[in-house]
């Protein structure tokens, strides 16, 4: 089997590469900014249930972060880690104004950065913070448009975070960027549409297309198996496997269970014991720990609030 590197690893975009704006999204809103205090958070042994939350690994502080999400009752501005089998609900201040579908990823130098999203399932956002495993830090300068559901994983090989794509202002986009040393940076790769991209939502359908982005370029792949097309799946690497590993999305309409395996060259169907439930849009993320950590998502009957783990090829749900 090849193996390759635990940071190769990215999200499934929402934006096809090189396609042409679709309708505009929504009408912009102003950089949001957190001013004022919320209220104190309700002290709770788990996070709720909720969609577009996001999941990313903090290796520098052994732990996975989960930040906001949205529920029926309004997006989410709350902080939580997942270390040792455990939710632990940080009441760090200032944190991020609530959002959902935002882009995090950790950036190699003990800090996890969360980009954009989207609030009232409407309003793009273009901010950027910094989490150093005790509180939220935001970051001055200028970076990519407001959007939400992109691409964001970090990249080894160069010490950056890679973002790409997502759902602008004016549709879906196809850029790239970098962040690195505090800053963004609009990157000029000779193709756009190892890390990994796998899927979305094209200008008039779902995508199934493999990508990698290798020495500053993206560079198709031509798997002889690949999921089905779909957007709204989610991607992690599974260190004690070495393959990547994907979950659930959207495929013709309706949310999916199945989970797939990638091992540098092919995609393989996977055939676990037991499965989480259909959805789409779940968090999941590298655990420190050896694991994969899949939380919540949108199923077929609204959001969701289990907590799975995935090792040696099997799903295990968390008691509630």
């Amino acid at each position: 089997m090849t193996r390759i590197a635990p940071p190769l690893v990215a999200a499934i975009l929402l934006a096809a590469c090189g396609s042409e704006p679709a309708t505009p999204a929504s009408t912009a809103s102003p950089t949001a900014t957190a001013t004022t205090a919320p209220a104190p958070h309700r002290v709770v042994p788990r996070p709720n249930a909720r969609l577009y939350g996001s999941l990313a690994t903090d290796s520098a502080h052994h732990d996975v972060l989960l930040f906001g999400g949205a529920t029926q009752a309004g997006d989410l501005d709350d902080t939580w880690t997942w270390a040792g089998g455990t939710w632990t609900q940080s009441d760090a201040f200032p944190v991020p104004p609530p959002r959902g579908l935002a882009g995090m990823a950790e950036d190699g130098a003990g800090h996890v950065v969360l980009f954009g999203g989207e609030q009232a399932g409407a309003r793009t956002l273009d901010d950027t913070w910094s989490w150093d495993g005790a509180a939220w830090t935001a970051v001055a300068g200028a970076g990519p448009s407001r959007r939400s559901a992109v691409a964001m994983a970090y990249d080894a090989g160069s010490g950056q975070v890679v973002l790409f794509g997502g759902a602008g202002v004016e549709g879906r986009t196809a850029d790239t960027w970098l962040f690195g040393g505090g800053h963004w940076t609009k990157a000029q790769p000779m193709a756009s549409p190892q890390l990994l991209l796998f899927g979305g939502a094209g200008p008039s359908s779902d995508l199934g297309d493999t990508w990698a982005w290798e020495s500053g370029t993206w560079r198709q792949l031509h798997p002889p198996r690949s999921p089905s097309a779909r957007n709204g799946a989610a991607m992690a690497w599974d260190a004690g496997g070495g393959r990547m590993v994907l979950v659930g999305g959207v495929a013709g309409g309706q949310p999916q269970s199945d989970t797939w395996t990638w091992d540098g060259t092919t995609w393989t169907a996977a055939a676990p014991a037991a499965s989480p439930p259909a959805r789409a849009f779940p968090g999941l993320a590298a655990d420190p720990g050896g694991a994969v950590l899949l939380f919540g998502g949108q199923g077929p009957g609204g959001a969701l609030g289990d907590t799975w783990t995935w090792r040696s090829d099997n799903w295990t749900v968390t008691p509630t």
